[in-house]
């Protein structure tokens, strides 16, 4: 039989989604930063660009009156030998030489008039790229290539009578091209950024969410036989209240499983000899032929009937009381829940000729749990109508007053008092004590009914112990519980 558990399609993984979610989101904020670097840098570029431009078609318009007193041809020759020159002493693109730059080709001016061109550079058209009615910065074709200008109209020019204008023109792709490059060299980085970015946060996800992986582990060690507490190596903030709460539970848990396999213990052991005697006055019963033997075996059959129930009643108080270690006090009024026992246990002492009497305030308030306190009420006076003997007497008395012992204001004090035969002494330091009988020629019960009125006292913040004996035959126990004020 396969131990792979199935899967479950609604379950997802925090780590992986948390891992895929930042990676895409630091991924998108690079190429958004990528792509706003990229628009910026262009809008930059075209700025410089035209300023140059501009710059360079103010200087022109500046030197022109002086250039327009040279002879045409000697105007043509300077600039055809400086590009020539360019030319030949520039091995590439990117070369600079002393006479300038190759780029220079890709720059233009004309000089003109609205009828004629007057004045141009090398490599510029000889028809007009300028356009009287366009001045400022605007886009030309020329060459079915585009380019960008840049026109202003000059002063009136000595010797001439119409209107003169100079245009400077770029070849636009060269703006292109150097955009393109600046993109590249800032995208390059950042797009190499992405998969170190990707791995950074895969290793960071991994290590931080270390101490759940931790977590889990531990908690996949626990199985019932191993409840002790969980301690992760890397505790955090943010994991400590779970990993304390988990303590706590896995805490209250080792003890729910500690009490069932004590209770279980001790259910086993206490009733083998009960029903080892049953079963051995049974056999005798059906194998007696004298009628007074029958009736012998019989009548000690229902003893063992009867202290097999009182261990199974006190058994099943212990797993009561330890169950209910944790509960919310809640007012208690002692005369009313002393009376409903005395009225339960009356049956047992009529049937024994004995008298029960209550003595005490109408209303005695007390803070706990109503049903502990019955059973704790409900022990000690069951105890006195079963071995205080025949035609005694109990008596039980209700105060509230200062206890000074006990630094409380005021004390709930019932003492239970019979006029039976006094417990010994040595008996008397260990009546409280789990499992013990002081009553073994009895054989009743498991030795825990005064255990478990200890335990439910102390539940309560009181206390309950054997008062010393005094000249006069007979046992008296003091149950003190807070009183309750409210």
């Amino acid at each position: 039989m396969s131990d792979k558990k199935p899967s479950n399609p609604d379950l997802f993984s925090i780590k992986r989604r948390l891992t895929l979610t930042t990676i895409t989101v630091a991924s998108v904020l690079v190429l958004l930063s990528w792509i706003l670097t990229f628009y910026e840098t262009r809008h930059e570029i075209d700025e410089v660009y035209d300023a140059r431009l501009g710059q360079s078609a103010k200087i022109l318009a500046l030197s022109m009156p002086h250039m327009l007193q040279e002879p045409a041809d000697i105007r043509t020759k300077a600039y055809s030998d400086w590009y020539h020159d360019i030319q030949i002493y520039a091995d590439d693109d990117d070369t600079v030489t002393t006479f300038g730059h190759p780029y220079e080709q890709n720059l233009m001016f004309q000089f003109f008039t609205p009828t004629e061109v007057i004045l141009k550079s090398p490599g510029a058209p000889t028809t007009l790229i300028g356009d009287v009615n366009q001045p400022g910065f605007s886009f030309v074709t020329i060459n079915n290539e585009e380019w960008r200008r840049f026109q202003i109209q000059l002063p009136p020019q000595p010797d001439m009578n119409q209107a003169a204008f100079l245009v400077t023109a770029e070849r636009h792709a060269i703006r292109s091209e150097l955009i393109n490059e600046i993109a590249i060299s800032t995208g390059l980085p950042q797009l190499v950024l992405i998969p170190i970015l990707a791995l950074t946060i895969i290793f960071l996800v991994n290590k931080f969410l270390q101490p759940i992986d931790d977590l889990r582990k531990a908690i996949a060690q626990r199985n019932i036989n191993k409840l002790d507490s969980i301690h992760v190596p890397q505790p955090t903030v943010e994991l400590a209240p779970l990993v304390n709460q988990l303590n706590y539970l896995f805490a209250e848990l080792d003890k729910a499983w500690q009490r069932e396999r004590r209770l279980t213990r001790t259910a086993a052991h206490e009733l083998k000899t009960p029903l080892a005697v049953l079963r051995l006055n049974a056999e005798n019963a059906l194998n007696s032929s004298n009628k007074n033997e029958l009736k012998n075996d019989l009548t000690n059959i229902l003893h063992g009937i009867d202290r097999t129930d009182r261990l199974i009643q006190q058994l099943l108080m212990l797993s009561k009381v330890e169950a209910a270690q944790a509960f919310h006090p809640e007012p208690i009024e002692v005369m009313a829940c002393l009376r409903d026992v005395i009225a339960s246990l009356a049956p047992i002492a009529l049937k024994q000729k004995q008298e029960l009497s209550l003595d005490g305030p109408d209303i005695v308030m007390t803070q706990g749990n109503a049903m502990l306190l019955s059973i704790l009420f409900s022990n000690i006076i069951d105890n006195a109508t079963r071995y205080s003997g025949t035609h005694s007497s109990i008596e039980i008395t209700a105060t509230c007053k200062n206890n000074h012992e006990m630094l409380a204001s005021d004390m709930v004090e019932v003492i239970v008092h019979d006029n039976g035969t006094t417990i010994q002494h040595d008996v008397r330091d260990k009546i409280f004590e789990k499992f013990f009988r002081g009553n073994t020629e009895r054989g009743d019960g498991a030795g825990l009914g005064m255990s478990i009125v200890a335990d439910i006292a102390t539940m309560h913040g009181g206390n309950v112990r054997l008062l010393p004996p005094t000249d006069q035959q007979g046992n008296a126990f003091l149950i003190s519980l807070p009183c309750d004020q409210s």
